[in-house]
């Protein structure tokens, strides 16, 4: 069972404040969410067979590097190729 401490601290994780209306609505949605979930968790999927990748992930595209010329982020913050940002004490 969801509780409305819980969605008051997933709230405070997020960085938003929510009324109490809206505590009490997304208390029943998460609720409901998580039973939906436990249902999920009662198939069997004994008799189900994993899905295989035909192609190896490294052949999708080859990682190479490149360099870029261009003012990509529009800066005039630069200083050797790269984007100058504030100095952190």
């Amino acid at each position: 069972m969801v509780t409305k401490e819980e969605v008051k601290r997933l709230s405070w994780l997020a960085r938003i404040e929510l009324s109490e209306g809206e505590l009490e609505r997304y208390t029943l949605q998460i609720e409901e969410i998580v039973k939906y979930l436990d249902v999920l968790d009662t198939i069997p999927l004994e008799h189900v067979k994993p899905v295989v990748a035909k192609k190896k992930y490294a052949d999708l595209r080859p990682d190479e590097s490149s360099g870029f010329e261009g003012n990509a982020l529009g800066t005039k913050y630069r200083k050797d190729g790269y984007v100058k940002g504030p100095r952190m004490v």
